[in-house]
């Protein structure tokens, strides 16, 4: 069977803490987990089906792959490297956050690397499409973009409009609708809370800095953000006070798998 035409990039998903940062961590398991996008490098588990997979190990907490290298502490709290979570937990316990020394090692060790091999990566014949693999809360965490807000259950982005449109998108509008389309076939018992529709376009998340940087070249990208209430059945009201790590339905995650390998199969009917 011919592998799909798609590159897969899933940053989030990692739970690793550098050895030598790990005892200046002021956060817990849990704070590190639910910071993530738990569960993506499983659900995307798709390395021999697709064209190119990437996936990442280190905590988003630690190092985030997906914001602009520039965007450093102390002027920006949620750039490559954070002060504080989603959820406004201090990341780190010394009271000097990271040396610029310390973050440029971050950077150099992971950041630069993975963006190297994704683009040549996407460069590749037989990839005709780069998707940004990401998961989301079922409500908007305080430092969100929608903070408090109840989600869809799929988000696709292209760093376009509620349409999909606009003068700098990464992928023609025309893509998003195509794996709304599959989606909604694939997914006809999920519903979104509050009327919200199954898909939004560019809301909560437009793409961030992997669209950015490899959206505009000869590979067009998107990103593609599931409803982690798909897999993760007991959401805490208050993710910032829970003390555990949920634990992962294996299951549940193979079937998700599934079902999103079967929603990337009719997509690529529409990719050209």
């Amino acid at each position: 069977m011919a592998r799909l035409p798609f590159l897969l990039s899933i940053v989030h998903g990692g739970a690793m803490l550098p050895r030598e940062l790990a005892p200046r961590l002021a956060l817990s398991p849990a704070d590190v987990f639910f910071d993530s996008n738990p569960w993506t490098r499983e659900i995307f588990a798709m390395g021999e089906l697709v064209q190119g997979r990437l996936e990442v190990e280190v905590a988003r907490a630690v190092i985030d792959l997906d914001r602009d290298p520039g965007h450093r502490p102390p002027d920006h709290e949620d750039g490559v490297v954070k002060t504080v979570t989603r959820y406004g937990k201090k990341v780190w316990s010394d009271e000097v956050q990271l040396t610029s020394e310390e973050v440029q090692r971050l950077i150099d060790r992971y950041h630069r690397p993975y963006h190297e091999i994704l683009e040549r990566t996407a460069s590749r014949g037989g990839v005709r499409m780069g998707i940004d693999c990401h998961s989301m809360a079922p409500v908007g965490a305080p430092l969100d973009p929608d903070p408090g807000q109840v989600r869809p259950i799929f988000c696709l982005g292209n760093q376009g409009d509620e349409k999909g449109e606009g003068d700098t998108v990464t992928c023609k509008p025309a893509y998003l609708h195509a794996l709304a389309s599959a989606l909604a076939e694939e997914f006809p018992e999920a519903r979104s809370p509050e009327g919200l529709p199954l898909v939004t376009f560019n809301h909560p998340f437009s793409g961030d800095y992997i669209l950015r940087r490899h959206g505009h070249g000869r590979t067009p990208w998107l990103q593609l953000t599931i409803n982690r209430s798909l897999v993760l059945k007991n959401e805490p009201e208050d993710p910032a006070s829970a003390e555990d790590v949920p634990d992962s339905e294996r299951e549940v995650i193979a079937e998700l798998r599934v079902r999103i390998l079967r929603t990337l199969r009719r997509f690529a009917e529409k990719v050209d």
